[in-house]
């Protein structure tokens, strides 16, 4: 039987993957021994999460028909056949999975070997007996399977498109994430499998071993009822709770890793950029993470369960290693567009606020209206000074290195200015600024006065309140995370609002009303351009036949009226985020000034180099596709489906008739003329060929006169064409005759032409 099983599995593994996944149940929901489980599991978890060119299931891809998305999804989610096949192995508590350590991100290899690993891998290491060092981690099914698939987004990063489909793969992050760590309380994680009894139970939840902590900061005091439990309650509350500390502890540590670098392997981590540095897909993934656990901890005081205690910890757990992920991606990020992710997932980090009674369900489901997440959000009070505290850093520190990337763009476009309106929109709101400005300032007259006795002064506790709230207790978990996340023995804070800071501060706001007089002559010049293009009477016929790429213009245009008001809007935010007055800032000027971030206080080593910037700033105003025109991307004016079937015509016709197409083109006589008012004229396309070396150089191929079809894909042809055939149809006419009667004036215009320009009537 065994044999048998076994022998059935390796032959679905060849399958196409829709047949694959059917095979794939019928064998689990069919297997009647355990044993033969056990055996395919590993190798079933090594074919999903294989690379695509290695017959591996390509569960980040986005090119999946809906079937096969679908069928994925149910295969792999909480209750798809993949979880019964773990469900079914965890019945015997001592069947372990090893996963060597080598596969591990670098950092949480070195945290393991080095003893300081948080208390959730103490009872999974495995040692060499004889080197006595840890060679591996020894997981259950479930744990063994989380584990890979946290380990597939970190070592494929072969996905670098950052637009917002969903993959198969993140949508599974999502629905693991909001079924194991259920933001309602009253809602379990299913099924029950309480007869697994193979966890050890622990004291606290995912406390980090041989790390002293102030009490001040992780407030351990209360633990929900776990740390003053008997043994067997302990036991008890750790079987009903040690899925979502799997899934918590793995996801953060995997999916928050960062790739150690300094000064001497800077070199080697740039030519290894693109493997170890973040896709755009896992950017997104970790905001949904954060996000997410934010919703999470909301509900430990409302949760009687034994998840409370897991729900007090997460978000402090997640903050601390998401600060350090954050702070690496802002450092060596490229300077484009895509930044924005990044800075979305520290604006979420900073903003638990905003997630009280809120899940990822709008990340998972992008058809769920937007702006809900906005309108639900609560805002900022007085409870979350402790938050606040607790992670001054991710607001200061990285607030200085996100600033000086704006003094590297150009500002007056589009979506630059969408960044830095949502930085000053954040940073705006009533409390933030103000609590961070107070909380700084008691932080810096502390440590020059007396660190020992300060918190006791009853003038301390005088001078340092916001909106009534004493701010002293916060002062210590301040510094105390300033020191603590900053694990630098060379670390010196330095001060956002403080006096050197002023003049680059007003230096900051100029650039932005530059921007703003920029952004204000590049929507009068485009005004001006689109006017000018609408002039005359072939102009006129085209605007009125709504002829042209319309859509994109309109679009354009409506960005371009935008930017000014988001950089308005910006000068606003910036003057109130930095304390400045509007009588500070002189006339603006029109030029941007170049020098700023050079000299600034808040510039860094190891951002990118001002050669790059200045590329940046004077890209061409007008880029034009230089390709084969057939092949151009399908516009949003043109219908997909009718373009392509009229491509293929178009590429057979000139296959068979192209060397007459060329001969009928450079003739002198009418006929000639007629074939230039039909064929598309011989052009120049310039093509990037990668040799050997994946060395990309320019090919120029020469395209010879051709029939193109690709005019009657448009929206607006169908359109007049299908209102032709109705006023045809009314007046009790044929399609036929209809059809008789396009082309006959099809060919009366095009003859009329012709004949014009052989009389020189108009121009050729």
């Amino acid at each position: 039987m065994a044999h048998d099983i076994m022998s059935q599995f390796y032959t679905c593994l060849n399958f196409p993957l829709c047949e694959r996944i059917q095979e794939l149940t019928r064998i689990i929901d069919q297997a009647g021994s355990h044993k033969d489980l056990q055996a395919l599991f590993p190798q079933l978890i090594n074919n999903i999460f294989a690379p695509s060119l290695q017959n591996g299931w390509g569960i980040r891809q986005e090119t999946y028909e809906r079937n096969e998305f679908d069928m994925l999804l149910n295969f792999l989610e909480p209750h798809g056949p993949m979880f019964r096949l773990c469900y079914k192995l965890l019945t015997d508590p001592q069947l372990k999975y090893n996963l060597p350590l080598n596969v591990l991100p670098l950092q949480l290899q070195m945290t393991l070997e080095r003893g300081r690993c948080p208390q959730f891998y103490a009872d999974l290491l495995t040692m060499d007996s004889q080197a006595l060092n840890i060679v591996a981690l020894a997981l259950n099914p479930f744990d063994y399977y989380i584990f890979n698939f946290a380990l597939y987004l970190v070592n494929n990063n072969q996905n670098k498109n950052w637009d917002h489909r969903n993959s198969v793969y993140f949508d599974l992050a999502c629905d693991y994430l909001m079924h194991f760590l259920p933001c309602n309380p009253n809602v379990p994680v299913s099924p029950n499998i309480s007869y697994y009894t193979g966890k050890v139970p622990m004291v606290a939840p995912l406390q980090t071993a041989n790390r002293p902590r102030s009490p001040s900061l992780l407030v351990i005091s209360d633990l929900s009822g776990i740390s003053n439990q008997h043994p067997s309650s302990q036991t008890q509350s750790r079987n009903e709770i040690w899925r979502s500390e799997t899934v918590l502890q793995i996801f953060i540590d995997i999916w928050m890793s960062v790739e150690p670098f300094n000064s001497q392997n800077i070199q080697i981590y740039q030519r290894t950029y693109s493997t170890v540095s973040s896709s755009p897909e896992r950017v997104r993934i970790v905001r949904a993470l954060v996000k997410h656990i934010h919703a999470f901890s909301a509900k430990y005081n409302s949760d009687p369960s034994a998840l409370s205690a897991l729900r007090k910890y997460a978000r402090q757990i997640m903050c601390s290693r998401a600060y350090h992920y954050v702070k690496h991606l802002v450092t060596t990020w490229p300077l484009d567009a895509s930044f924005r992710l990044v800075m979305e997932l520290w604006l979420s980090l900073i903003q638990p606020w905003r997630y009280t009674d809120n899940t990822i369900n709008q990340s998972r489901y992008p058809r769920i209206q937007r702006n809900q997440e906005e309108g639900n959000a609560a805002t900022l009070d007085e409870s979350f000074t402790q938050f606040i505290a607790e992670n001054f850093p991710a607001y200061t520190c990285i607030f200085q290195l996100v600033i000086p990337r704006f003094t590297r763009l150009d500002l007056s476009a589009y979506k630059n200015a969408v960044m830095l309106f949502r930085l000053g929109k954040v940073f705006s709101q009533p409390h933030l600024v103000p609590m961070l400005l107070n909380l700084e300032r008691a932080i810096t007259d502390n440590v020059s006065g007396s660190p020992d006795n300060s918190h006791n002064n009853s003038n301390f506790d005088l001078s340092y309140t916001y909106n009534g709230v004493a701010l002293n207790k916060w002062v210590t978990i301040a510094k105390q995370a300033i020191s603590e996340l900053n694990m630098t023995a060379t670390f010196d804070y330095d001060p956002v609002w403080s006096e050197n800071k002023r003049e680059y501060m007003l230096e900051f706001v100029k650039r932005i009303c530059a921007a703003k007089h920029t952004a204000e002559k590049n929507l009068e010049n485009y005004t001006a351009k689109l006017n000018q293009q609408n002039q005359g009477f072939w102009n006129s016929v085209k605007l009125w036949f709504m002829m042209g790429d319309s859509t994109e213009e309109s679009m354009l245009l409506e960005e371009y009226k935008k930017v000014p008001n988001y950089l308005s809007s910006c000068v606003n935010y910036f003057i109130a985020i930095f304390g400045l007055n509007e009588n500070m800032l002189l006339p603006f000027e029109t030029e941007l000034v170049e020098d700023t971030s050079e000299h600034s206080s808040f510039a860094n080593s190891n951002n990118l180099t001002l050669s790059i910037a200045h590329k940046l700033r004077n890209k061409p105003n007008e880029i034009q596709y230089m390709g084969d025109p057939e092949l151009k991307p399908i516009m949003s004016y043109e219908n997909t489906i009718l373009v392509r079937i009229l491509y293929q015509i178009s590429t057979r016709l000139n296959e068979l008739y192209g060397e007459e197409f060329s001969r009928l083109w450079n003739r002198n006589d009418f006929w000639g003329y007629v074939a230039r008012e039909v064929l598309q004229k011989p052009t120049t396309i310039h093509l990037y060929v990668k040799d050997s070396s994946y060395q990309q150089s320019v090919v120029n191929q020469e395209l010879p006169a051709r029939l193109s079809l690709r005019p009657l894909g448009s929206h607006v042809f169908v359109a007049w064409i299908s209102i032709g055939y109705i006023i045809f149809r009314m007046s009790s006419y044929s399609g036929i005759f209809y059809l008789f009667f396009i082309i006959t004036a099809w060919s009366l215009i095009v003859l009329s032409k012709a004949s014009l320009k052989i009389l020189r009537v108009i121009n050729e």
